[in-house]
């Protein structure tokens, strides 16, 4: 696998980074990946689209990167992605049609954060969420990228981004209310 994905690079200097990344991180990726989907064989294959796409489209981005908890997380967030988008394809292709699922809620503060992401993607596929995502101003963005992609809890995403919890509490309720605008998402609130 990893001559396959050396191929695509031209400098010696480049293909001496991959291969360094790709022994020191591909244990971590492909456990991501297997706890994700429950088979070796398509965590493997997740894990060698994520370096062939490194390989063929963002060692730019990869080259750039010089702290190692950032490569890492890019890395992890990456296969993360990959695997949910294998996921989402083979939903698409086992959901039928007349599938849908209605929520009921009473308002978006008490929303937990798995019926948030249960929601939306029952709503929105994977791409269209990451577009209107890139979309947010700043604050909002990472806030969402820190606590829904990389799974930090608020008081970790609250301590990397230098700012009170309260701030992080309330940016997370107005980047989901943000996003589901965006996204044209309504829901259904309960008025008593």
């Amino acid at each position: 696998m990893l001559t396959l994905h050396l191929a695509h690079l031209d400098d010696d200097k480049d293909k001496q980074l991959f291969e360094n990344i790709f022994n020191s991180y591909k244990k971590q990726m492909l456990n991501l990946a297997i706890t994700m989907l429950n088979n070796k064989i398509d965590a493997e294959d997740a894990v060698s689209d994520v370096f062939l796409k490194i390989a063929q489209q963002n060692f730019n981005i990869v080259r750039k990167i010089d702290n190692e908890i950032d490569l890492r997380n890019y890395l992890l967030k990456a296969t993360k992605n990959t695997v949910i988008n294998k996921i989402e394809q083979n939903k698409k292709e086992n959901i039928s049609l007349d599938t849908v699922i209605d929520y009921n809620l009473d308002n978006i503060e008490v929303l937990s954060d798995d019926t948030f992401i249960e929601f939306i993607c029952d709503k929105i596929d994977y791409q269209q969420i990451k577009d209107a995502i890139n979309k947010l101003d700043d604050k909002y963005r990472d806030v969402l990228y820190y606590h829904y992609v990389l799974e930090l809890t608020i008081s970790q995403t609250a301590k990397l981004l230098n700012q009170p919890l309260a701030t992080t509490k309330k940016q997370l309720v107005k980047g989901k209310k943000m996003l589901l605008d965006l996204l044209d998402i309504k829901l259904d609130i309960k008025k008593d």
